[in-house]
């Protein structure tokens, strides 16, 4: 068994992102902790069983956890599980999530054998391709005494197709590593990627994670999955399922013959995903870098409705990434290098940095792809509807066009990265902004509620008036941004604090409850939930009695009878973990 932390990433400027995240010597450090209801007897039986399948050096404990526990944990000081049992009662008080070990399989064979060893001992295992889901968690598992299934050894790419425009993946590979596949084997097309390039394809996609370009819901353009369910059987769905001639279509059509199973493995604990396929978006001959601005808060209301009225009839046919004069100001700074009082900076302030700056106080931020002569055309429709709905903003626009495809390479960051592709981590300074520059011993944490609302401005504005004094009063300023959809958006409460403060963590967790009984009240639910939140989220799903999860939990237990595969993930329990379901409220 291993104590020492394996690389994770081949790339020393993602490690080293890897390693700032991850607390290599913690605070609060990791205390042994056994799956629920095994023994030390019969769990050394299971890790020695894991050890003769994977070796020494796939199998980690103690130390090596570090990786495996939530980087942004705001619990991290509760008392941990005892090392006899993670008991039922452990299991409720102890929010601290840690595994009693990891396993890292590089194959399916090795996978398979996995699970036969974790119904063998009844071992719940937590799946995840990368467990880069920070601000949910990360790769901390939902029960105690988990084993972190940690499949980032997987990692091939089995192809990408340039006639026809998709890729099939194993759970390993990073949105980074797609984009270098494509550009090192000259592919004509252009992969949609998460706003930080470390992230696995795979896992963001079956977490309905989004893009920037005309493909950014990941989830919407799966063709195929290969699942290894929790008995070591595979099944593969759609036309993927046709082994005579390798059946051409398995991946351009999404659709099967019968019931189409693909959702039941998104946001799910019914299966391990191996193999995905995924519609990437051909080279275009032209890109426009668009972007509109509104220089007030109560703009916002005028901006969602004109921009939610043309993602309807298809003016605008991609992503419309809405952000916020704050989140503009975080990028380049800290909060100290624009206000000096305490707490959050006041709106008066934010007026003077507003005219300073030159920013309007939201920005909406898109790509336009095609023939040129279609971008040129969609343009001129989307300034002739902003002059009449939204008058008094600013949009840009500027164009890049190459007959044969436009090398997303070639486009400067500040009008391509994300929105053509082009995977980085840009984003990660954002988290800094609550600590001052001379306390060199904070450490940056950020975590968000993330509410679907419908795509209205009214509602999208009430919003924001609502959690507005819920953020301030908590410490922290209105960290919005959102991603409209044609009928709705994903709106992301953002909220960064200095992980070593306890009153800030004590704040935040105020205002992640405060948030939560606003988006109760008017019956928003949420498009994911950190593993703490899960069983509250799912709580909010009550129609009859709470019928989803019941009918979800039905089909569990018939393909995971012993529960091993990642109980209470997205509040889905095994008929054997059920005692562990949380009936949240704030406790304080």
């Amino acid at each position: 068994m291993s104590t020492t932390i394996p690389e994770t990433y081949p790339d020393p400027e993602y490690e080293a992102a890897h390693q700032a995240t991850y607390e290599r010597i913690p605070r609060y450090p990791i205390t042994p902790v056994l799956p629920p209801g095994i023994t030390h007897e019969v769990w050394t039986k299971a890790i020695q069983a894991f050890i003769s399948v994977l070796g020494m050096d796939a199998v980690l404990i103690d130390s090596a956890l570090f990786d495996y526990i939530d980087p942004y944990d705001l619990h991290e000081a509760s008392s941990t599980a005892s090392s006899e049992s993670a008991n039922e009662n452990s299991q409720n008080s102890n929010k601290r999530k840690i595994p009693s070990a990891a396993v890292c399989p590089s194959s399916t064979d090795q996978l398979s054998a996995i699970l036969k060893i974790a119904n063998e001992y009844t071992i719940p295992l937590w799946t995840f391709s990368r467990g880069k889901n920070l601000g949910y968690g990360g790769p901390a598992p939902r029960v105690n005494g988990s084993v972190a299934l940690d499949l980032h050894r997987m990692n091939k790419i089995i192809e990408v197709n340039d006639q026809f425009h998709y890729a099939v993946v194993e759970p390993g590979v990073t949105f980074i590593d797609l984009y270098r596949y494509c550009v090192d084997h000259g592919k004509k097309v252009w992969p949609s990627t998460a706003s930080l390039g470390w992230g696995s394809v795979m896992g963001n996609t079956l977490d309905r994670g989004t893009g920037f370009g005309a493909l950014f819901t990941h989830h919407q353009f799966i063709a195929g999955l290969e699942v290894m369910l929790a008995s070591g059987d595979l099944v593969r769905t759609g036309q993927w399922g046709i082994t005579a001639n390798d059946s051409p279509t398995a991946f351009l059509s999404k659709f099967t013959y019968g019931p189409s199973i693909e959702g039941l493995f998104l946001q799910s604990n019914l299966g391990v995903v191996t193999k995905m396929s995924i519609w990437l978006q051909p080279q275009p001959q032209a890109f426009m870098s668009c972007s509109f601005s509104m220089p007030f808060f109560d703009d916002l209301e005028v901006m969602v409705d004109a921009f939610g009225e043309m993602r309807r009839n298809g003016t605008i046919p991609s992503c419309v990434w809405f952000t916020s004069l704050i989140e503009t100001l975080c990028i380049a700074g800290r909060r100290e290098d624009y206000w000096k009082g305490e707490g959050p900076i006041p709106d008066w302030r934010l007026e003077e940095l507003r005219l300073e700056t030159g920013y309007g106080h939201w920005y909406a931020r898109f790509g336009l792809y095609g023939p040129k002569r279609v971008v040129e055309a969609q343009f001129e429709e989307i300034k002739d509807v902003l002059a009449k709905k939204a008058p008094t903003g600013t949009i840009s626009g500027t164009l890049y066009a190459d007959e044969t495809g436009v090398d997303a390479a070639k486009v400067p960051v500040e009008h391509g990265s994300m929105f053509v592709g082009v995977p980085q981590l840009w984003s990660l300074p954002l988290i800094n902004w609550p600590i001052p520059k001379s306390k060199t011993d904070g450490k940056a944490a950020h975590g968000d509620y993330a509410p679907v609302i419908p795509s209205s401005g009214k509602l999208v504005m009430e919003w924001m008036r609502k959690s507005k004094p819920i953020c301030e009063e908590n410490g922290v300023e209105l960290m919005a941004d959102f991603f409209m959809h044609e009928r709705h958006v994903v709106l992301m409460n953002m909220f960064t604090w200095d992980q070593t403060d306890p009153v800030q963590k004590q704040n935040i967790k105020k205002l992640y409850y405060g948030l939560h009984e606003v988006a109760k009240e008017r019956g928003y639910g949420m498009y994911r939930a950190h593993v703490n939140h899960m069983d509250l989220i799912a709580g909010l799903n009550d129609f009859n009695g709470h019928a989803y999860n019941r009918f979800v939990e039905k089909i569990k237990d018939t393909l995971d009878p012993n529960g091993i595969l990642s109980p209470g993930k997205q509040g889905i329990w095994p008929s054997g973990f059920r005692h562990l379901r949380e009936d949240q409220e704030y406790d304080g």
